[in-house]
């Protein structure tokens, strides 16, 4: 009986011990929980305010594209892979640290006559470990070589991804211009009196506003899709980060090789490049060995000859040749329009060439981002 009296106290010390510890764990928990809740939340009030549900967003083009680089998911993507491309990475060190080893390894012993006499007395055994040698370096350096030409390429994508949305960004800022420069005109045009408008231009006129408007109500959609962000609405003030217009230029030198399509055939060549390389794996060395052949080898340089496709080529040529010319010629129709003079003598008359004007104005915007993309004067800091 003294024994089991003598556990009674244990227990009941253990159990309080265990319900304290529950305890204190539980309050542990809930602090941690209600701390991570409120940082959490916070985050959550300041995005919801970010997006502006109520309130009109007003941003400059410079600060538009900084919106970008904070929230298109496209962009931010293809920026941390360009950013990864170009950082040193755990394995390209590895391979340098083992480049780095087994040059020193050739450089003490295989390239040694007094090595290589040695070698050749004792063929069967010594022979095929220095050629090991010089086979593994040989490999190590050309696999560090194809993870570089791998990196630029992972590079060279990333910016032509980035820049894909850098010119949907501007098409879209120069398309909401144009938009919002007609919904001024229409609305300075219903301040004037209308009793004696015609019924049918009337018509035509509400036909009109509702086209507007609806296109109006598109663009906002797909701002809103660009910055991942439902906006009550947003007006953007153009500012100096406007790209060029080209209404001023009528014949530019087009075979400037370094200026146009310099990024797409960039992304063409490292491509063809990478697989040159990889199809250019370097023999193991014959059984033949001397020194100057050894150390040639080690120090050779593979010529490259890689010619990129004439289709691509002239595709491409073609594709800015074509879009420089509607460009231009939407451009030259719009001055003959000259959309800055307002005729007030004749209602319809002034519908129809407002109608004309935006259209126009449309097209150039699209012709004109297409050679955006093409022109590395756009993008050169």
């Amino acid at each position: 009986m003294r024994i089991v009296f003598m556990r009674i106290p244990m227990l009941i010390i253990s159990a309080a011990a265990s319900s304290l510890f529950l305890s204190c764990a539980q309050q542990e928990v809930t602090d941690c929980l209600g701390n991570h809740a409120q940082h959490e939340g916070l985050r959550y009030a300041d995005e919801v305010a970010a997006q502006s549900p109520f309130e009109t967003v007003e941003v400059s083009w410079s600060g538009a594209l900084q919106l970008m680089e904070e929230r298109n998911l496209a962009y931010r993507k293809a920026m941390n892979s360009y950013l990864a491309a170009n950082q040193e990475t755990p394995m390209v060190s590895q391979i340098r640290s083992q480049l780095k080893t087994s040059v020193k390894v050739s450089l003490n012993d295989v390239l040694k006559p007094q090595s290589l006499a040695k070698s050749f007395q004792d063929p069967i055994t010594a022979l095929p470990k220095q050629l090991g040698s010089i086979s593994a370096l040989k490999d190590i350096s050309h696999e560090m070589e194809q993870t570089v030409w791998s990196k630029e390429g992972d590079s060279v994508e990333a910016k032509l991804l980035m820049r894909k949305e850098q010119v949907k960004l501007y098409t879209l800022l120069c398309k909401g211009e144009v938009i919002d420069r007609e919904i001024k005109r229409i609305d300075a045009e219903a301040s004037e009196p209308s009793d004696q408008i015609d019924p049918k231009l009337k018509v035509a006129q509400e036909k009109w506003v509702a086209s507007v408007m609806k296109d109006r109500d598109d663009w906002i959609g797909e701002v809103r899709d660009f910055f991942n962000a439902e906006y009550y609405d947003v007006i953007f003030r153009k500012d100096a980060s406007a790209k060029p217009s080209y209404r001023s230029v009528s014949a530019p030198d087009l075979t400037e090789w370094q200026r146009w399509c310099f990024l797409s055939r960039s992304q063409s060549l490292v491509k063809a490049l990478k697989e040159n390389h990889k199809k250019s794996k370097p023999a193991v060395p014959g059984t033949r060995v001397m020194k100057e052949k050894v150390a040639e080898m080690l120090n050779q340089r593979a010529e490259y000859a890689v010619t990129l496709s004439t289709d691509k080529v002239r595709g491409e040529v073609r594709t800015l040749i074509s879009n420089w010319r509607e460009m231009k010629s939407t451009q030259a129709e719009l001055s003959l329009l000259d959309p800055g003079k307002v005729s007030s003598d004749d209602p319809k008359r002034d519908l129809v060439k407002a109608q004309k004007v935006y259209k126009l104005r449309h097209q150039e915007i699209n012709h004109t981002s297409v050679v955006w993309m093409m022109d590395e004067d756009c993008w050169r800091d």
